[in-house]
């Protein structure tokens, strides 16, 4: 492994700009001003007996989140967030004591050349709703999801 390592071959770009939206369930929410997926994992360091240095390194521990925030009121995505309404005028919104339904959000967005790239959620749940309001400027809500685990599907 002394040699010097040729350059590898280029990574082709499949550039998407302004074109996503996020499904939950029958609720579309396509007024989103940004959304931001991580999938992380935490690794850990393999050593063999009698060696100081790292053998390897492990990955574990993944964890999927899904954060966002748009500048309209959704109801539909209070209701799901906090879990509970009640039919009337006004709309009532509760939050649950206990475990809301599971959704499986799907974010869709497609390339310069329209073929589409999907991120589907599994066993998401929504961690947080923010609502923030300031001197001359949109209302923005906020949220955050965690997901036990997430797919990809694309058209190549």
């Amino acid at each position: 492994m002394g040699n010097f390592q040729s350059a590898g071959s280029n990574v082709p770009s499949r550039i998407v700009f302004n074109s996503g939206t996020i499904d939950f369930g029958n609720n579309r929410l396509v007024n989103v001003n940004d959304m931001t997926l991580t999938v992380k994992w935490s690794t850990a360091p393999l050593y063999v007996l009698n060696s100081i240095k790292i053998a390897n390194l492990a990955r574990h521990s993944e964890t999927v989140s899904l954060s966002g925030n748009i500048s309209s009121f959704s109801p539909e995505l209070e209701m799901m967030t906090m879990g509970s309404s009640t039919a009337g005028a006004p709309l009532e919104i509760d939050t649950l004591d206990g475990q809301p339904t599971l959704q499986s959000p799907v974010i869709t967005c497609f390339d310069i050349n329209g073929k589409q790239i999907q991120y589907q959620f599994i066993n998401a749940i929504f961690t947080s709703d923010t609502l923030t309001l300031s001197q001359e400027n949109y209302a923005k809500w906020a949220f955050n999801m965690e997901a036990t685990d997430i797919k990809l599907l694309t058209t190549i």
